[in-house]
């Protein structure tokens, strides 16, 4: 059973099949492994946090804790790493590793920390204790982000070669 639409040509099969037991364990195997990374992640943050001040009343706040700033942290560190590389191939600034990516990650880090733990009542974590971990966050990831492609500047042969290449 098949639609042709008429004004693109194209066509589209309906699978009778659907979701298989293999897309299925695939699909298992992806998130589990996701869901590892993210919980030894977790852990280490943890244990420096708990070193650095952490106090919690309860095992289900500490959970919902970290799965808030889990979640809030993904989508945020990806809007700052995408700052300085912006700015870098519009030709504001030289270079997309330097301090500027220091700062916003630091800077981010230290905020979501600090508003979740005013927000949350059973959460409680000291200001220079967030701060160190800021830090040490914003460095680890600074120093990871170190051997990254640079983006092309924005005058740049290869910035137009990218550009033609999604327009067409």
């Amino acid at each position: 059973m098949g639609f042709v639409n008429e004004k693109t040509k194209l066509n589209v099969r309906y699978s009778k099949e659907g979701f298989t037991i293999k897309k299925l364990k695939t699909v298992v195997i992806c998130t589990s492994i996701v869901l590892f990374i993210l919980l030894a992640i977790t852990f280490f943050e943890y244990i420096f946090l708990r070193l650095l001040g952490l106090q919690y009343n309860s095992i289900s706040a500490l959970l919902f804790f970290f799965v808030l700033y889990i979640f809030l942290e993904i989508p945020l560190s990806l809007i700052t790493n995408a700052i300085p590389k912006a700015l870098k191939s519009v030709g504001i600034i030289k270079t997309s590793k330097g301090w500027l990516s220091f700062i916003l990650n630091t800077g981010l880090t230290f905020l979501l920390i600090g508003l979740l733990d005013i927000f949350m009542v059973n959460i409680e974590i000291s200001i220079q204790g967030a701060f160190v971990f800021a830090l040490i966050s914003g460095f680890l990831n600074w120093k990871l982000s170190n051997d990254d492609k640079e983006p092309p500047d924005a005058t740049s042969k290869e910035f137009k070669e990218i550009g033609n290449k999604y327009n067409s």
